[in-house]
C-alpha cells in the first residue's frame, strides 16, 4: 500500500513578538495518507449507470461503474468538464494536484487553504515563525484529519480512482411524472413513495408505471430478460451485474408521517369549526404525531379520522380529506415492513 505525502495549508491566529493582537497566519504542513490498490478482480464490477449527457446528445458522460471492495461500493472519481465527457482521475495524477495544493476535482484530497498561488519561497511553516511570532491555535490538526478521512475513502483501481460510494446507490424516481436516475442520497427518507421510488432492479413495476403514465396499452415487445428490449425507456440505464450489493429498502413509513404532520398543521386552523368527533379523531391523530409515535400507531388513527370523515359528511359527499387519507393508509398497509432489528434482551448485569 504505497504512502504519500500531502502537503496543506492552515490558519494559524499568530501574536508577534512583543505585541497582544492575533494575526491571520497561512501556514504549511503536511499528512501522510495511504491509498489502496486492487485489480479488477479483487473490486469487481457490480452496477453500471449508462449517464446521459444532457445539451449534447451526441457525447455521452462515460458510465459510473460502481465496483465492490471491502464489502463497499466505490463509484469513479471523475474531473469534470462542462458540457464535455468527464475524466476518470487516476492515482499518480490525484496525487500530483494535491502536491500541487490544487482545490479542482482532480485533487480528491482537497481540504484547507488552496496554496498553489502562494510562492514557493513564501511558503513558511511553523518552525519557521519560532522567535518571530507565536501561535496561539491554528486548524492544522482538523485540516490533517479531514484530509486523512478523505483518503480512508478512496482506493486505485488498476490506477484509476475510485471513492466510497455511500448514499449514491442509484435508484430510479417517478415523482414528477417521468422517469430520472438519482441516487439515493438525494432524496429525503420522508420524500421516498413506494409508488414512485425503485430500485434499479425493479423493471417490471417502473415499465408498469411508466405504462400507466403514458397510456400505453402493448407491452408484447417487452421481454424483462432481455434488456434490449427495454433500455431506451431509460435517459440512464442502469446494469445491475449483482443485485445482492442494492441496499435501498423501499420503505413508506417516513413518507406516511410527514404526510400525517402536514395533515395535522394543515387542519388545525378549521378543526374548531368540525363535530365533536371529527375533533376527537383529529386529536388523537395529532397527540400521536407530536409524541413521535411508529407509523403503524399514526395509520390505525388516521383511519378511524377517515371514518369520521365518511360518517360525519355521508356517501353523497364524502369530505375531500377522506380519499386522500384513504389512499395513503392503503399505501403504507400494502408497502414493505422493515422492522429495526431486536435489541438484546435486558437482564441483570454479572
Amino acid at each position: 500500500m504505497p504512502m504519500f505525502e500531502i502537503p496543506f495549508a492552515y490558519t494559524a491566529q499568530t501574536v508577534a513578538a512583543g505585541k497582544r493582537k492575533l494575526v491571520p497566519t497561512i501556514l504549511m504542513s503536511s499528512v501522510m495518507v495511504d491509498v489502496p490498490e486492487a485489480s479488477a478482480e479483487e473490486a469487481p464490477l457490480v452496477l453500471r449507470w449508462h449517464r446521459y449527457n444532457w445539451g449534447r446528445e451526441d457525447r455521452h458522460h462515460p458510465p459510473y461503474d460502481y465496483r465492490l471492495h471491502g464489502g463497499d461500493l466505490f463509484t469513479p472519481v471523475y474531473f469534470e468538464y462542462s458540457g464535455r465527457p468527464d475524466h476518470h482521475v487516476g492515482l499518480s495524477e490525484a496525487m500530483d494536484a494535491a502536491a500541487e495544493g490544487y482545490r479542482g476535482k482532480m485533487n480528491p484530497l482537497a481540504a484547507g487553504e488552496e496554496f498553489f498561488r502562494i510562492p514557493v519561497d513564501a511558503r513558511r511553516r511553523a518552525q519557521d515563525l519560532e522567535g518571530v511570532m507565536a501561535i496561539r491555535s491554528s486548524n492544522e490538526d482538523e485540516i490533517a484529519a479531514r484530509i486523512r478521512a478523505k483518503a480512508a475513502d478512496l482506493v486505485a483501481v488498476d490506477g484509476l480512482l475510485f471513492r466510497r460510494a455511500g448514499d449514491a446507490e442509484p435508484i430510479y424516481d417517478l415523482s414528477r411524472g417521468h422517469l430520472k436516475t438519482v441516487t439515493l442520497g438525494s432524496v429525503k427518507p420522508e420524500h421516498r413513495d413506494v409508488r414512485t421510488h425503485f430500485r434499479v432492479d425493479q423493471i417490471s413495476e417502473v415499465l408498469d408505471l411508466l405504462a400507466a403514465l403514458e397510456r400505453e396499452e402493448d407491452a408484447s415487445e417487452i421481454d424483462l430478460d432481455d434488456p434490449e428490449t427495454y433500455r431506451d425507456r431509460f435517459h440512464e440505464f442502469v446494469e445491475v451485474f449483482d443485485p445482492g450489493v442494492l441496499r435501498y429498502r423501499p420503505d413508506q413509513g417516513p413518507k406516511f408521517l410527514a404526510y400525517a404532520a402536514g395533515l395535522v398543521e394543515g387542519e388545525k386552523s378549521r378543526i374548531a369549526e368540525a363535530p365533536v368527533a371529527t375533533m376527537v379523531a383529529y386529536a388523537a391523530v395529532r397527540d400521536a404525531v407530536k409524541a413521535g409515535a411508529a407509523a403503524p400507531e399514526v395509520c390505525t388513527l388516521l383511519e378511524d379520522y377517515a371514518d369520521v370523515l365518511l360518517a360525519e359528511a355521508g356517501d353523497d359527499d364524502p369530505h375531500w380529506r377522506h380519499p386522500q387519507i384513504v389512499s395513503e393508509t392503503t399505501t403504507y398497509r400494502m408497502s414493505p415492513i422493515h422492522e429495526k432489528e431486536p435489541a438484546f434482551a435486558a437482564g441483570p448485569r454479572p
